[in-house]
């Protein structure tokens, strides 16, 4: 965690955008519904989502994974924000970021969602990347950070990417 001028923290956020589809209800580990909270496994409520799906689902291979590092790296570059950390799985991806001015986490989640959608749909040409609503976590304080960029990252099986670090397997 850093600090800004006056002592206060900079907001520091984990993102987590899932691919479109690529996280039902029926999953094990139960499903979240906004201003619900995270609910039990619903298999009725999976074939719901299915039949209501415009698009197949979206798995993020190898390819894909690289072209969300670069629009990440890119976004960072022309964004009010410093990019810590990338990492990728077929499913979904990571963005840990912080940022020194007075933007919302939303408005900052918002617009990193759209450099990696427009990026893709350059690439691909397909409109629906990511499930409708991102995830995030604020990160608590240093120890958090450590553990998110030590520990929880660099597990994951994709590309990942680290400040100072490049890309890395």
């Amino acid at each position: 965690m850093q600090r800004i001028a006056g002592g206060t923290l900079m907001p520091c956020y984990l993102f987590t955008y899932h691919g479109h589809g690529t996280w039902m209800p029926d999953n094990p580990r139960g499903y979240v519904r906004r201003k619900e909270g995270i609910l039990a496994p619903d298999t009725h409520m999976a074939t719901c989502y299915r039949d209501n799906m415009c698009s197949a689902a979206i798995c993020f291979d190898h390819e894909i994974q690289q072209i969300l590092i670069n629009a990440a790296l890119e976004a960072f570059e022309h964004q009010p924000v410093r990019g810590h950390a990338v990492a990728t799985e077929s499913t979904h991806l990571h963005i840990l970021v912080s940022w020194q001015t007075n933007r919302t986490w939303k408005i900052v989640c918002r617009q990193l969602r759209g450099s990696l959608s427009r990026k893709l749909n350059q690439e691909f040409e397909r409109s629906e990347w990511f499930s409708k609503q991102p995830s995030r976590k604020r990160v608590a304080d240093r120890q958090h950070f450590d553990h998110l960029m030590d520990v929880y990252l660099p597990r994951h099986s994709g590309l990942k990417w680290r400040e100072g670090g490049g890309v890395y397997l």
